[in-house]
């Protein structure tokens, strides 16, 4: 008899190829919805997951015949991985394929608002060509603040060494890191001294809304704050109100807290449009880690960690 695997999400060709191969029967069901993989479960020998249908004990108590999960990208909020020990299924997710990227995508996200790139852009589709108000920040000679050093967190630092730039790293777990460019701080020394704050939390109840009114009243400069995290890990009406106070240079968030559009409040509207008010605000559909090569390197990360190759 052939073992079962349910995937909940769409994955690269190679996930679905090599599992074939290695005498898989699957269930691709990208579109699969909490309810109907909850009517399905129990004949699953291994399950796929991203971050939409949510994997709770009741689910797992279903899962009589489960061996092990695999999240494609970073992140295991939505899984209840102690239940899971407890029935000795093996949780394991991707975040070395897509941290070169997300990476990438931060400083991207950074040198679009320091040279003001999507706001001149608006302002020459509007008929304006205005350059002394569109004069930029160098990136070179500043500070930058990374919380949270892990896969993210490097990546980012690692984009950056060819800038001259002094980052300051601030991590709860991790130690050992420290460069002659990295240098291991607390936040508070971020807060006094960062030109730029970027965040690499993963989503837990230590860090929902991390990036707070105090998180940003404490800040000595205005710098400018990227998060291609978590969305609940930045509080919005927070963030919304240190803008409207002039305490940042410019916001970049590639997440929001509520990343259904159509399910918005007409309180969540009007704070998104206010955000999206500000020439030094942008945001991104959740797309850091959403690359071509990181599509296909977090199927093959969580083939490998799986020991299926």
């Amino acid at each position: 008899m052939l073992k079962k695997v349910i995937i909940t999400a769409p994955v690269h060709p190679f996930l679905l190829d090599t599992l074939k191969q290695k005498g898989y029967d699957i269930q691709y069901a990208p579109d699969i919805s909490y309810e109907a993989l909850m009517a399905c479960v129990d004949a699953a020998q291994g399950l796929i997951v991203t971050t939409r249908v949510k994997v709770d004990a009741a689910l797992l108590e279903k899962a009589n015949q489960l061996k092990w999960i695999g999240r494609i990208g970073s992140g295991m909020e939505l899984i209840d991985t102690n239940y899971a020990a407890t029935k000795n299924i093996l949780c394991v997710s991707s975040p070395e394929g897509n941290r070169t990227t997300v990476g990438e995508h931060t400083l991207g996200l950074l040198l679009s608002l320091m040279h003001r790139i999507p706001s001149a852009y608006k302002e020459v589709q509007a008929g304006k060509w205005i350059r002394a108000a569109n004069r930029a920040d160098e990136l070179t000679e500043k500070t930058v603040g990374i919380i949270g050093f892990g896969n993210t967190g490097t990546s980012f630092a690692k984009v950056l060494s060819g800038f001259d730039v002094q980052i300051l790293a601030h991590d709860i777990y991790k130690t050992n890191f420290e460069t002659d460019q990295i240098k291991s701080t607390t936040l508070e020394i971020i807060q006094e001294k960062a030109d730029v704050v970027s965040l690499h939390l993963p989503l837990t109840n230590l860090t929902h809304h991390y990036a707070n009114e105090a998180f940003f009243n404490g800040f000595k400069k205005k710098p400018y704050f990227i998060s291609t995290c978590r969305g609940a890990v930045t509080d919005t009406a927070a963030l919304l109100n240190a803008l409207q106070k002039g305490q940042l240079k410019g916001a970049g968030l590639d997440v929001l807290e509520n990343e259904q559009l159509a399910s918005y409040s007409s309180q969540e509207r009007a704070l998104l449009a206010d955000l999206q008010a500000f020439p030094n605000f942008i945001v991104t559909p959740h797309i850091a880690g959403y690359s071509q090569e990181a599509y296909y390197k977090m199927s093959k990360v969580i083939l490998e960690k799986l020991g299926i190759i």
